[in-house]
């Protein structure tokens, strides 16, 4: 995938001026009239680099510059070097499963990026699993 190689060290994608760059999406939602319309801002690859298949998550927002609300998780499956295709995508059979061990790089990588911070995740973790968590977006109302 062409765009997975277009990122920048922290998985932002990069246009061809060197600049940091997005993806302009719309689908067409089941709710008549609907849309959702994300800006495809960067992807966080999940597995090993000679894996034809091949899990990463886009980081999604709403904005072409605003903050990633968002994780969409997809995958790709290169079997072109034995005769097949590429296949991009999230379905039939639904997202790409993720190992334990990749969704610990995955929270590490958010992290790193920013997306999500140490101390929003140690909260969880002390919170314990019985705990809702609420989207950074809404109001905090405890």
């Amino acid at each position: 995938m062409d765009l997975l190689k277009a990122r920048d060290e922290q998985g932002y994608f990069k246009a061809g001026c060197g600049h940091l760059g997005f993806v302009e999406k719309s689908f067409a939602l089941q709710e008549t009239g609907e849309t959702w319309e994300p800006f495809l801002r960067g992807a966080i690859s999940l597995g090993a680099s000679k894996d034809i298949y091949q899990p990463f998550v886009y980081l999604v927002s709403y904005e072409p510059d605003g903050p990633i609300n968002d994780l969409w998780f997809a995958y790709y499956k290169d079997t072109r070097a034995t005769g097949g295709r590429l296949k991009v995508g999230y379905g039939p059979g639904g997202p790409p499963v993720l190992g334990s061990q990749d969704l610990l790089t995955l929270l590490r990588r958010l992290i790193a990026i920013g997306v999500l911070s140490r101390a929003e995740v140690e909260r969880v973790l002390q919170e314990g699993p019985e705990r809702t968590i609420k989207r950074r977006d809404q109001d905090d109302k405890r």
